[in-house]
């Protein structure tokens, strides 16, 4: 029934991914467990689960994994029913947080427990999904277009950042000198009151293509596409397993 995935790991990764297995095994949830090698790939691994039949696909370890599996369980056909579990190693990141764990033995226990929820994952053609975010950078100023619905305008940036609900960030160190993010002026809202270098947007789709420039698109520190791109939320798109609600008791 479960099918864990577990990055590469050095002497620390693998004392604490021993620990997740003891941890499974006392659950009675422990499932066949794989490992990324030249070999096979993180998302090869993936979608041999899928194809073996099991029903719930975990990804141990840092964000990176999870995106990865994301992104095979997606393209993979038949993986309609499969359910992605997700033991994050960071209790701090968006992830863990996505899920509502706070540790080890929380992650796992959520998983024993198996609430599901349906969301949405953020797509960039022509076959790259995440749960995290995705980034544009540049350390000088970089002139864009920007297309939302039929409408094309150019700006400015240094930095943009996509988040899931496809929520877009943009940041230009240089905007306090008028650029032409006045153009833009109706679709993004201020991030921050004091902050006149950033701002927000969310939109189901957009369209990003940087001129006389080609910029990496990065996930989770890997390059994942380049400029331009076109990236689209895509609603209920995936079944995951997260933590049951909790009811305090005030007395």
């Amino acid at each position: 029934m479960y099918y864990y995935i577990m990055e590469p790991a050095g002497r620390k990764s693998a004392l604490w991914q021993e620990k997740v297995k003891n941890i499974l095994g006392d659950l009675g949830i422990a499932g066949e467990t794989v490992m990324p090698s030249a070999a096979r790939t993180i998302e090869e691994l993936a979608s041999l689960g899928v194809v073996k039949g099991y029903s719930t696909i975990v990804a141990v370890g840092s964000e990176k994994i999870v995106d990865k599996v994301v992104t095979a369980l997606i393209n993979q056909q038949g993986s309609q029913d499969v359910v992605l579990g997700i033991i994050p190693e960071n209790y701090n990141s968006t992830m863990a947080k996505k899920i509502r764990v706070n540790d080890v033995y929380d992650a796992c226990n959520t998983l024993k427990y198996r609430k599901l929820e349906i969301i949405d994952v953020c797509h960039i053609s022509p076959n790259k999904y995440f749960l995290t975010e995705a980034v544009l950078e540049s350390q000088k100023s970089v002139d864009a277009y920007i297309t939302v619905g039929e409408v094309k305008a150019g700006l400015p940036f240094n930095k943009i950042t996509i988040k899931p609900g496809l929520k877009i960030f943009v940041e230009d160190a240089n905007s306090h000198q008028g650029t032409k993010n006045k153009l833009l002026g109706w679709l993004f809202k201020p991030k921050e009151k004091k902050d006149i270098y950033s701002s927000f947007f969310h939109s189901k789709k957009i369209e990003i293509e940087t001129l006389d420039v080609t910029l990496p698109v990065k996930v989770d520190e890997e390059v994942i596409a380049k400029t331009p791109i076109i990236c689209s939320n895509r609603p209920k798109a995936l079944k995951i397993i997260v933590a049951r609600d909790t009811i305090s008791m005030k007395e």
